[in-house]
């Protein structure tokens, strides 16, 4: 059975929000230690509210770690479209797929995607709209592509996800700020949805991170701040960690992070 290649170089975190280092996490943690894969319960969740046979659409699909997780999963009478507005991802997408027989590739805008209408079952985006300064055009163009009855699948962070890496860095880095609560997030985003979809319900990831090394600690908040950072309070925060995880056997990170499930009129 073909798989898709990962194109992931080793899990690297871009700081360019915080969805960005909570992908990152994601793609590194260790389902012995902190429960169930993210992208596995993701899939799981969108397996539920999909019918067997079905279009399903993934936006902002970036280097495809959803489909790289769970191909073996796919079933026989899935046909999956995964877009990014990047060109650049695209073709690492395109490569990483390196045909598929059930995905197609395509760049498109997020607010005009390439795409017909109601051509979708289902549509996902994976801590999407959390980067966008205005989620609104993007959310008409899915309700544009669903068929009338068909699902929209919305990951996000709340507030407080990852919150101790803010906790470790504040009074370290001059200016410091807690990382940016979004415009959509899981505090507010079933308002959002309320306008445009019915049926608008949310679903936690209940797990945490359980991080046994404090390098890890040190190369997510080296993503969050970068140089910033100076080395003796590195220094000083990689101690405090260690002695955490001497104490607990573990360093504990918050997720604040679920979905949105959602049906179009």
């Amino acid at each position: 059975m073909h798989r898709f290649r990962d194109t992931t170089q080793g899990g690297s975190v871009r700081r360019t929000g915080r969805s960005q280092l909570s992908e990152g996490m994601r793609a590194q943690h260790d389902p012995l230690t902190a429960g169930l894969p993210w992208y596995g319960w993701l899939f799981d969740r969108i397996l539920v509210h999909t019918p067997d046979v079905a279009a399903v659409l993934e936006v902002g699909a970036g280097a495809g770690l959803l489909w790289t997780y769970n191909y073996d999963r796919l079933p026989m009478a899935w046909w999956v479209w995964l877009t990014d507005t990047n060109p650049d991802v695209v073709t690492e997408l395109r490569n990483a797929v390196d045909g598929a027989p059930q995905v197609t590739v395509a760049q498109g805008d997020l607010a005009d995607l390439p795409l017909g209408d109601s051509a979708f079952d289902t549509v996902v985006a994976n801590h999407l709209l959390e980067v966008l300064d205005d989620p609104m055009p993007a959310l008409d163009e899915f309700d544009r592509v669903l068929r009338p009855g068909g699902s929209i699948v919305l990951a996000a962070d709340g507030p407080t996800h990852l919150i101790e890496l803010d906790r470790l860095l504040a009074g370290r880095v001059e200016g410091w700020r807690p990382l940016d609560v979004p415009r959509f997030h899981l505090g507010n985003g079933a308002l959002v949805l309320a306008e445009r979809f019915a049926g608008v319900r949310q679903e936690r990831f209940a797990d945490g991170f359980r991080l046994l090394d404090p390098d890890t600690v040190m190369m997510l908040l080296a993503a969050v701040c970068g140089r910033r950072l100076s080395v003796e309070h590195a220094a000083e925060i990689r101690a405090e960690v260690a002695a955490v995880i001497d104490r607990d056997g573990h360093f504990h990170l918050t997720t604040d992070t679920g979905l949105f499930v959602a049906t179009a009129h």
